[in-house]
This record gives C-alpha cells, sequence and structure tokens, in this order.
C-alpha cells in the first residue's frame, strides 16, 4: 500500500515525510532538504504534465515506481523520455541536478525491490492525484492543509507561479489575494475529491497537528496502517507555529469570497 504526501507549497508536508521516514516507508533516496522527491519533481513539476495523454502519463509513473520499488529496469523509451525531461533549467530546478536525478531514478530502478512501505512526498502531487489512483488504486494520499490566509503572505508562492493560470484560469501578479485565490480553489477541489475518496484520502490539519499532536497523530497512523499506539512514542519535533502575517493586518484586499471559505474551514 504506497503512500503519497502533497498540499500547497509550504503547508507543513515536510513534517509528515520525517513521520513516514520514522516510520521505515522508503521516500526515494533523491531528496532535496524539504524531502520532496525529486524523482517526482523531474517527471511531473511543469506546467504541460497537466495535458500529457494516457500512455506518457503511464510511462512517467511507472518510472516513479520503478525507483521507489526497485527491481524494475527502465525500458529504453522510458530512460530517453526521462533524460528528455533534464534538458533544459526550470524554475527552482537548474538542468544539472534535473540530469542528476534522471540518473539516480535509472539507478533507483535497478535496484534489487524495495523491503517494506513505500511512496513519496512532493506538495504538487495534490495536481495529479486522480491520474495517479487511477493507476495506483490502493495509494493513499495525506493532504496536508494550513491557514490559507498565513499562508497567502508566505515566501513560497511556487505553485502560485508555475499553476496559477492554470488553476485560476488567467495570468496575474503574485500577491497575498491571488494566492489565497489559489489556496482556495485548490482546497475546495479537495474537499470534493475527499468526499469521493474517504479511505483513499486523509485531511491532515497542520495548525491542529501541531496545537495538539497527540490527539491528530493517532488516527493519521491508522489511516496508514500502522498501529495508532506508536503515536505515544513518536516525537514529531514540532516547533512554534509561526505565524506569517500580524493578526491586525487589513483583510480588505482580498476577495470576501475566498475569506469565507477560509473561515468556513475554521482560519482567521
Amino acid at each position: 500500500m504506497p503512500i503519497a504526501i502533497g498540499g500547497v507549497g509550504g503547508s507543513g508536508t515536510r513534517l509528515v515525510a520525517g513521520l513516514l521516514r520514522t516510520l521505515g516507508v522508503f521516500i526515494g533516496d533523491d531528496l532535496n532538504v524539504a524531502n520532496d522527491n525529486l524523482w517526482f519533481t523531474l517527471l511531473f513539476k511543469r506546467p504541460g504534465v497537466l495535458a500529457v495523454d494516457e500512455a506518457e502519463f503511464d510511462a512517467l509513473l511507472g518510472a516513479l515506481v520503478a525507483g521507489l520499488r526497485g527491481g524494475a529496469p527502465l525500458a529504453e523509451d522510458v530512460a530517453a523520455r526521462v533524460f528528455e525531461l533534464a534538458i533544459a533549467d526550470r524554475p527552482n530546478h537548474p538542468a544539472a541536478r534535473l540530469r542528476a536525478s534522471a540518473q539516480s531514478l535509472l539507478a533507483a530502478a535497478n535496484r534489487p525491490p524495495t523491503a517494506g512501505r513505500w511512496g513519496w512526498k512532493e506538495p504538487n502531487t495534490h495536481l495529479l492525484i486522480e491520474r495517479i489512483w487511477q493507476r495506483l488504486p490502493t495509494l493513499r494520499y495525506v493532504h496536508v492543509v494550513r491557514n490559507g490566509i498565513d499562508m497567502a503572505y508566505g515566501r513560497n508562492q511556487n505553485q502560485l507561479k508555475l499553476w496559477g493560470k492554470q488553476v485560476l484560469g488567467e495570468d496575474g501578479p503574485v500577491t497575498p489575494a491571488r494566492s489565497l485565490a489559489y489556496w482556495c480553489h485548490v482546497h475546495q477541489r479537495m474537499q470534493a475529491l475527499l468526499a469521493a475518496n474517504p479511505r483513499r484520502m486523509y485531511w491532515l490539519d497542520y495548525d491542529a497537528l501541531c496545537s495538539d499532536p497527540g490527539r491528530h497523530l493517532a488516527p493519521l497512523l491508522a489511516f496508514l496502517a500502522f498501529d495508532p499506539a506508536l503515536a505515544a512514542s513518536i516525537d514529531l519535533g514540532i516547533e512554534a507555529i509561526q505565524r506569517r502575517r500580524d493578526p491586525t493586518t487589513p483583510l480588505d484586499a482580498f476577495d470576501p469570497r475566498d475569506l469565507a471559505f477560509a473561515h468556513s474551514l475554521g482560519y482567521g
């Protein structure tokens, strides 16, 4: 039963990835400091991926799974496609680093099969989760959610820059108002997916987890098919939540509909 973790960038997915590693889940060995799986980044973190045909998506996801599971060397045409994706620089991802990920992915696919559970953490997973479920129906997906109004003032606006036009329907500047609009669109969609897939998706409130880990960790472990009793022995290393805005900052720059949605989820 594979596991994937995603969310809007800056939601706290790194904490959950650390939890998976503590539990012995293999999430790849080509990771950045935030524990993002850089094979996923290479294969899927690019605007054109939302429009690729079924055959290419099959090949890309198959390559990712081969790297995580091992024991399944990539076919020559798939390997060639993997290296094609590493030819050009991308924002925050130089071509040289992408090539290194392509090489490590090919090497990982050639290793003996992985023993035990496997999965990945890469925030952009949420954009593709429906297509991933079609191919990995037993995959359990954890969507990490954090106060969208706070996140609108955060430094990590990479998803808005990369996917903003496709999610919101038009280009625009990187502003707190547009950031919250993106967050709302994403989480309205994720609410619908959760309602349709309650056994495959877990909505993890990062703020709540940090405020009361004893209460929220056990049900997360149960969803992931681990013994909930392990919660008593796990130290997540949670530090105080850093607010990204002054609570007295006026909110009149935001669309009232976006504020209403954020408030409906308990965020103010």
